[in-house]
């Protein structure tokens, strides 16, 4: 299963997600909530994806341990944003070999189908298992 050679093929599908998360970073630490969870306000239940923004940028700042309080993931979006990002500048005969790499490892090791069961599941889990600790961190 291809989940990211393809956006990788597109170099402006590319550079629209890389620079998307770049506001979405930048915001957060200049204190301006971009985008609020609308999943979580309609019902009341986080969704797969709440902490991810703050996660990443305690991340990239340093701090692991606040990193990993609000979501596990941060070091996969990490990943994806520096991997959408090289996708988006380089040129492109080495943009063009860069996605038959990306496309190469998916294919190898089935990253995408890993991924997606990973993060439902670290969902289910949190709810599961932290409900009420989990909505509180969320909604601070």
């Amino acid at each position: 299963m291809q989940t990211v050679s393809p956006i990788l093929r597109e170099r402006k599908l590319a550079l629209s997600i890389f620079a998307s998360g770049l506001v979405l970073l930048i915001s957060f630490a200049a204190g301006v909530s971009v985008w609020p969870c609308p999943f979580l306000h309609i019902t009341g239940i986080p969704c797969p994806g709440c902490g991810l923004t703050r996660a990443t940028y305690f991340l990239l700042r340093g701090d692991f341990r606040d990193a990993m309080k609000f979501h596990a993931f941060a070091p996969v979006v990490v990943i994806g944003l520096v991997v959408v990002g090289i996708a988006g500048v380089l040129p492109e005969n080495a943009r063009q070999r860069w996605v038959k790499n990306i496309e190469r490892f998916e294919g190898r090791f089935a990253i995408g189908i890993i991924l997606i069961v990973g993060f439902m599941g670290y969902w289910v889990g949190r709810l599961v298992f932290m409900n009420a600790d989990f909505v509180h961190l969320i909604r601070g």
